[in-house]
């Protein structure tokens, strides 16, 4: 009988031990999803990027701000989100880098999500040009769990095309 309790405080135990430390993290996903359009009429390159408020707190806290709060953020925030854009999220057209500016920003706390807004002047898109998207938003922090979903349109020479990066591989060529 006395095997039997000890035998069920193990298994109580080690359910306890699942249960408490199941609540340890908000979201298990981990994942950034973006839209990269090119305005022809324009020739800007407009991004919106959603990501997880926690995870881009935890990423930019320490290294590019202190105390980040998405839902009021100040100018140096603004230049610190630049920054960290311009190191883990990178735009190249024919080989020239085209850092993102930050535009705006749009908070959804009931699902943990910041949309931020990137504006940039880039020249014409022409016929035999090769834009390169290099997404490392996140990589560092939290390895393969990561995922980076990214929707493009350049206009006429791509209607819209959808990539996943999974790892910290090669920039994805768009050849037009």
């Amino acid at each position: 009988m006395k095997t039997k309790n000890k035998f069920y405080k193990i298994i109580y135990a080690v359910c306890l031990l699942f249960v408490s430390t199941s609540f340890n993290s908000v979201h298990p996903i981990k994942i950034s999803s973006s839209l990269i359009e090119f305005n022809p009429k324009t020739n800007m390159v407009d991004v919106e990027c959603r990501v997880f408020i926690d995870d881009f707190t935890f990423s930019m806290n320490d290294t590019f701000t202190k105390n980040l709060n998405v839902s009021n953020l100040s100018e140096e925030d603004k230049t610190a989100i630049e920054k960290y854009f311009k190191r883990y999220y990178k735009i190249y057209i024919n080989d020239i880098l085209y850092s993102l500016e930050y535009s705006s920003s749009e908070v959804f706390e009931e699902h943990n999500v910041v949309s931020f807004k990137f504006i940039k002047d880039v020249p014409p898109i022409k016929e035999g040009d090769q834009i390169c998207i290099d997404n490392t938003l996140f990589f560092e922090d939290f390895g393969i769990l990561q995922s980076n979903r990214i929707t493009v349109r350049v206009p006429p020479f791509i209607a819209e095309d959808h990539f996943e990066i999974t790892t910290v591989d090669e920039p994805i060529p768009l050849n037009l």
